[in-house]
């Protein structure tokens, strides 16, 4: 069967989906709100790195391959050959150390290698001195919409339809799919819906409502020109030293009676001349210039030529954050012909073209068992 597919979502992960979809001979059009990458798959740091998770390790593993033939075939998009590593700083060498060898056993594939300031200066000269850190092996910067632009074109240069601009939603008859709906009442039949929406996802999946296992965790990021003052590294702050200090920091200010700030770790990674800092992780909408300017004040402690770098763009959006970290994939229960792919946190862009390829497997064969158990879409979370 050749099926008319219908995906809502025009992130990375429908974007990617359309394109594997057409390569496979499916019929597709693609449904987008507002703009391809208009979300986190637009908005991110720009960095294909390995999750940490291994689960998702292989997803990366097969994002990556797929990054490559895709750049094998369009000149507007590359990946660097080998990764630029990754650098997580600690102002506490016995726990940037510590750090390394807990990865290093954890994640033999990154070959993590403990730095002491010394050696984090050498490779890092524009770096705040004092910090040690844990370097990894993986981090393959890349301007941050460029992935999901390139599955875009590879899309529709396979024959899918690319429909921008219009909300979509299932159209569901006798428990089984029978196209999508529009925000102007237009019905467009298929035989299948992929829902990609991100952290919109559950809004539009039905059933009863009750199945909410994505939620929306909002990020600011900064995009900077550094010139020779930008790290060839990604570098990041480490979460080790991270966890508590943002929390007693807020309950010193709330006991004081002062405004608590968001939290936000330092994170910075450049591609194609912009550096793009973060990261926050906020449970509302917020105003992006206050949090930019908390990004560059705190990283500033970090990459001092933060301080007088010319700001370029201020993004925001908001995450798909699954509440156990994992995407959902596959088939949704309620519906016939309905599936799902979403819930990818911050590993989007590092592993969405890996997620997307399970999903169109499940789709065309009509059978979930190729998705691991721990990815399914009807897994039950504790």
């Amino acid at each position: 069967m050749t099926p008319d597919v219908a995906v809502v979502g025009g992130g990375i992960i429908g974007c990617s989906a359309a394109a594997l979809l057409a390569e496979r001979g499916a019929r597709v059009t693609l449904f987008e709100t507002t703009a391809i990458g208009a979300g986190a798959s637009g908005r991110n740091l720009g960095v294909l790195q390995h999750p940490f998770d291994p689960v998702l390790a292989g997803l990366y593993h097969d994002s990556l391959d797929r990054y490559r033939g895709l750049a094998a075939g369009d000149a507007a998009f590359a990946v660097p050959d080998s990764p630029s590593g990754i650098l997580l700083l600690e102002a506490d060498a016995a726990r940037a150390q510590a750090q390394a060898e807990r990865l290093r056993a954890a994640h033999p594939e990154l070959d993590a290698t403990f730095l002491d300031a010394d050696a984090v200066a050498a490779a890092e000269p524009s770096l705040a001195p004092g910090f040690s850190a844990c370097r990894l092996e993986t981090g393959h910067p890349i301007p941050p919409a460029s992935a999901t632009a390139a599955w875009a074109r590879r899309a529709e240069r396979l024959g899918a339809e690319l429909r921008i601009g219009r909300a979509a939603t299932p159209e569901v008859e006798g428990g089984a799919v029978r196209g999508v709906r529009l925000d102007d009442g237009e019905q467009v039949a298929a035989d299948v819906v992929l829902l990609a929406a991100g952290p919109w996802t559950p809004e539009i999946a039905g059933g009863d409502g009750t199945w909410q296992p994505i939620v929306r965790t909002w990020g600011v990021t900064v995009q900077v020109e550094l010139g020779g003052a930008a790290p060839r590294h990604i570098v990041e702050q480490d979460e080790v030293d991270a966890v508590n200090r943002p929390a007693r920091a807020a309950e010193r200010a709330a006991a004081a009676g002062e405004e608590v700030e968001p939290e936000s770790l330092f994170s910075i990674a450049s591609a194609g001349g912009i550096s793009t800092l973060g990261s926050t992780f906020l449970p509302a909408e917020p105003d992006p210039t206050p949090i930019a300017a908390l990004l560059i004040r705190r990283g500033v402690a970090y990459l001092p030529a933060l301080a007088d770098a010319p700001v370029v763009e201020v993004r925001r959006c908001a995450r798909p954050q699954s509440i156990d970290g994992r995407p959902f994939i596959g088939r949704l229960p309620w519906t016939e012909g309905l599936l799902v792919c979403a819930g990818h946190g911050p590993w989007g862009i590092s592993t969405g073209p890996g997620s997307a390829a399970l999903a169109v497997e499940a789709l065309l064969s009509d059978d979930d068992t190729s998705i691991p158990a721990a990815l399914r879409a009807t897994r039950t979370i504790a």
